[in-house]
């Protein structure tokens, strides 16, 4: 990968936290109270979708979230390029990319499920409200259960990676522990700005250093630069 290439790689990633939090936002749901009976939350979740700006902030939110997976896929190659990781760890890496974006694409579409058919398909808004609310509950174990655990496991692999590569920063490795924690803490949702502030980081280092540290081979050992 050219550092062009890597430099555009990292740019995806700024532009995944970017679009994930943009969509996650977007992605809202009536207030259901713990006083709510079932009928009170079913009727609420046909009188949300039956506003069309709840609608275009479903769909929006969604393409927002498919694009931010697009873009996590195309990070991960950048970033499996810079910290140096090669062989089985590297495409371990790759593969949790694609398998996070699948995440991240299946509650897109749990969230627009209902949303997008009558926006775009000229569909009658459901009245059956306990199903609208099956659908797009559908989104937030996507979201920040299945791709929690596998931003867990990502994160882990490019640490452990970049250990045995000596490629890394130590702030690198000591944060990443952070953020896999944080990701799976996600499922109560506030934990996961942790590993979506560590992606970030990544991204912007990379973009603003061609390597993440500077290695010369002199004599057979690892002459690594100033961290």
């Amino acid at each position: 990968m050219t550092s062009s290439e890597l430099r555009r790689a990292m740019g995806a990633g700024v532009g995944f936290v970017v679009l994930f939090v943009a969509g996650v936002l977007l992605n809202n749901s009536p207030n259901i109270d713990s006083t709510d009976t079932d009928a009170v939350a079913a009727a609420k979740f046909v009188t949300y979708v039956s506003d069309s700006g709840n609608r275009a902030r479903l769909v929006v939110g969604a393409f927002l979230l498919v694009f931010a997976a697009l873009a996590l896929v195309w990070f991960t190659l950048g970033l499996r390029a810079w910290i140096g990781i090669q062989s089985a760890a590297g495409r371990l890496v790759s593969h949790l990319g694609v398998l996070g974006a699948g995440a991240i694409a299946a509650g897109a579409m749990a969230s627009a499920a209902v949303a997008g058919p009558v926006t775009f398909g000229s569909e009658p808004v459901p009245r059956d409200g306990d199903t609208i609310r099956i659908a797009m509950d559908l989104a937030f174990p996507f979201l920040f259960v299945v791709f929690g655990l596998t931003s867990a496991a990502l994160i882990a692999a490019v640490v452990i990676g970049a250990i045995r590569a000596a490629t890394a920063p130590k702030w690198v490795v000591y944060t990443g522990w952070v953020a896999v924690l944080g990701s799976l803490g996600g499922v109560v949702f506030v934990p996961f700005v942790l590993p979506l502030l560590w992606y970030l980081a990544i991204a912007v280092l990379g973009l603003t250093r061609a390597a993440p540290v500077a290695t010369h081979v002199t004599d057979g050992h690892h002459d690594h630069g100033p961290l």
